[in-house]
């Protein structure tokens, strides 16, 4: 059966080709940035240098916040976009690369275009931020606020604080890398180490940065304290009343170390028309990843000095743990990043609910034989498609839900044992297992970028189609 939209009801949706918008899910700002605008609130006069500036350090303003809350490059320029169409600049262009910002726009021939730069210092997971972003573009979209009011309302954005304390966020890291722990099939001892290791680093961190070190210098750090507690548990603790594996801790800290700068981020933008700041992001990664390796070294050397015995490096080394606590481990620990990314109750619900339903399904596809990396396109493609669908209903944007959804599937083991094998001068072994971690972040981004297209298709409007 065939459904057929006519020029007399095509603003209609139909339950077959539209079924979100037929039940009446409400839109998120990404449907609404992609749709054709609605009428501005009010013309610009393109000959008023002022208003058409005010009007692009809005949307240039608000899509730096977005992009250094953790939004794709993609998406952030589709918003940015919908901001300057909305105050009537729909000849509006923006462009990013990596950190830097651009938003400009042509007038009438004769008078020269205006644009407006802005660089992003930083880029972090900041969900409080992009929940509030989110619903201040929706506002906009709809024509509830003047440039004036919007401009108010950015300011006050930047200026609000986080839902809750740094050592609030701090616990949620802690809960991530004990769920990733037992998920690797660890010992609850071992999952209170790792959240004492998570505590440890973290902190650590924070102290380097207030005092401007750089953050590769912070990953060396993190990854000394990772690697060096976990060996310290093993020398004090195998042997006499449980078995400590220093590759799960160590796994886990380096899930927390790169959870808000994995490659997962980079290959999006790659997969979405941003090449350039795939590259800087990627390089940015691996730079970091050789800092945490550099730290691991530091960490193994030291132990050597000292004459401890050091557990032999097992790089073919995987998770255990059984199926349900796998499932029950990756819901914590989808929560546990929503809170350390300051997410709101409702949305750290979403998130551990989104993840527990992407780690089952992983589970299932990799029980038929069918790999790791499929395993992970399949769930992510469905963490993208039910994330953005409960993200909806709940009114949260979906990138909140979706990215905290992946982190237990995250290729932290597998860049664990790649290390592992590169510092045991284990060079092939080391490359293919490194190469296989890319090959994962790619399942993930690829499965969350196609996961959230069906999702926005399901909801667009008959009008997006004119």
């Amino acid at each position: 059966m065939t459904t057929v939209c006519t020029v007399e009801n095509r603003d209609v949706p139909t339950p077959l080709t539209r079924p979100l918008a037929w039940l009446g899910v409400r839109k998120s700002t990404m449907d609404l940035a992609v749709e054709p605008p609605l009428s501005p609130m009010a013309p610009v006069d393109l000959d008023d240098d002022a208003a058409v500036t005010d009007v692009l350090n809005l949307a240039l303003e608000i899509a730096g916040i977005l992009l250094s809350s953790g939004e794709g490059a993609a998406d952030t320029v589709a918003q940015a976009e919908s901001v300057a169409a909305a105050f009537g600049l729909p000849g509006a262009t923006v462009e990013v690369t990596f950190t830097s910002l651009t938003i400009g726009v042509n007038r009438r021939r004769g008078r020269p275009p205006i644009s407006v730069i802005r660089v992003v210092d930083y880029r972090t997971v900041d969900m409080t931020r992009m929940t509030r972003v989110a619903r201040l573009i929706d506002l906009i979209v709809r024509r509830r606020l003047t440039v004036e009011q919007a401009t108010v309302e950015v300011e006050k954005i930047i200026a609000s604080p986080h839902p809750h304390s740094f050592r609030v966020a701090v616990l949620g890291w802690a809960m991530l890398g004990c769920a990733v722990v037992i998920q690797l099939g660890g010992s609850p001892l071992a999952g209170l180490l790792s959240m004492v290791s998570t505590f440890a680093l973290m902190y650590t961190n924070r102290y380097l940065d207030l005092h401007r070190l750089p953050t590769f210098f912070q990953q060396v750090a993190g990854g000394f304290i990772a690697a060096g507690w976990a060996l310290a548990a093993y020398v004090a603790l195998t042997d006499r009343f449980t078995e400590i594996q220093p590759s799960q801790l160590v796994a886990a800290g380096i899930i927390v170390l790169l959870a808000g700068l994995t490659l997962v981020g980079a290959i999006e933008d790659a997969i979405t028309g941003f090449p350039v700041t795939s590259a800087g992001r990627g390089v940015e990664t691996m730079i970091l990843t050789g800092g945490i390796l550099g730290g691991i070294t530091i960490a193994l050397a030291v132990f050597e000095r000292l004459g401890l015995s050091t557990p032999p490096i097992d790089p073919s080394i995987s998770g255990t743990a059984p199926v349900y606590l796998t499932v029950l481990a990756a819901g914590v620990g989808a929560a546990g990043f929503a809170v350390a990314s300051y997410a709101t109750v409702r949305a750290t619900w979403l998130a551990a609910t989104v993840g527990a339903v992407g780690m089952l399904i992983f589970q299932a596809v990799t029980a038929t034989g069918l790999g790791v990396v499929v395993g992970s396109a399949l769930a992510a493609c469905a963490m993208g498609l039910v994330g953005g669908i409960l993200a909806r209903i709940a009114t949260v944007p979906p990138l909140v839900v979706t990215i905290a959804g992946i982190t237990p599937l995250l290729p932290g083991l597998s860049v664990y044992r790649g290390l592992s094998a590169l510092t045991s001068d284990q060079t092939g072994i080391g490359l293919g297992l490194m190469f296989q971690a890319v090959a994962i972040a790619v399942a993930l981004a690829a499965g969350i970028v196609f996961g959230e297209w069906i999702t926005r298709n399901l909801r667009r409007s008959a009008a997006a189609d004119q």
